[in-house]
């Protein structure tokens, strides 16, 4: 209905074109700053009452933005726990917060939504070591892009309609319409553009890279 009155008198090429446009407006995601490191705060789960195992180190995981389910990838074999003591390199962990006990190394965690609270994945790098490892994600983003906008599209609308009208201006034999018809012309450019701009901005979608805290403990400090 909106684009109806809006685009009434405007030639079909106008709006055919402005529907394309919009269509196919999504461009490079817009790279925010990185999240800000949380704080290095001790996170609020029980630790299991006897140390880890012989060969294993115990790693306590934590997420900002709600409980997320951590999947690793090892460089060296690991077993997930519940799991036996076959070689393994990927396993589930558990769901943050939490605690595990890994023999230490070097692996690559994934992070998911456990309980619909955040609706994108994350990917980080853990080196854990013999000891207690601390490790607190504030996880990455990713928005989508969206292709329509109400307001980005209701200026590119508006600057098309002026444009039309100055051009029915301009198209006068009197000299004074000519003029407005050209400056009418004129400024429906200056607003298509404006409009086109601020509706590929707001196509485009982000991203936004995530921030670890992590530190360290001998055995001996607990």
């Amino acid at each position: 209905m909106l684009l109806v009155v809006i685009t009434s008198g405007v030639p079909r090429w106008q709006v055919y074109s402005l529907i394309v446009f919009m269509s196919g407006c999504t461009g490079v995601p817009k790279e925010l700053p990185p999240r800000v490191p949380p704080a290095r705060q001790l996170p609020t789960v029980p630790m299991p009452p006897n140390p880890p195992a012989a060969g294993l180190a115990r790693v306590v995981l934590d997420t900002t933005d709600g409980p997320m389910r951590v999947e690793a990838r090892g460089d060296l074999e690991f077993v997930p726990p519940g799991g036996n003591y076959r070689p393994t390199r990927f396993g589930e962990l558990c769901v943050t917060p939490c605690v595990v006990d890994l023999p230490a190394g070097k692996y690559k965690l994934y992070l998911t939504s456990a309980g619909g609270t955040y609706n994108h994945g994350d990917v980080d790098v853990i080196t854990i070591r013999e000891g207690t490892n601390y490790y607190v994600r504030a996880p990455g983003k990713f928005d989508p892009p969206q292709w329509l906008h109400i307001w980005p599209s209701v200026i590119v609308l508006t600057g098309i309609t002026v444009f039309a009208v100055g051009t029915g201006f301009a198209l006068s034999h009197d000299s004074g319409a000519q003029a407005a018809g050209f400056a009418f012309m004129a400024g429906g450019v200056a607003v298509s553009t404006a409009g086109g701009i601020y509706l590929y901005d707001a196509s485009r979608g982000s991203t936004q890279e995530g921030a670890t805290t992590a530190w360290w403990e001998p055995n001996s400090a607990r």
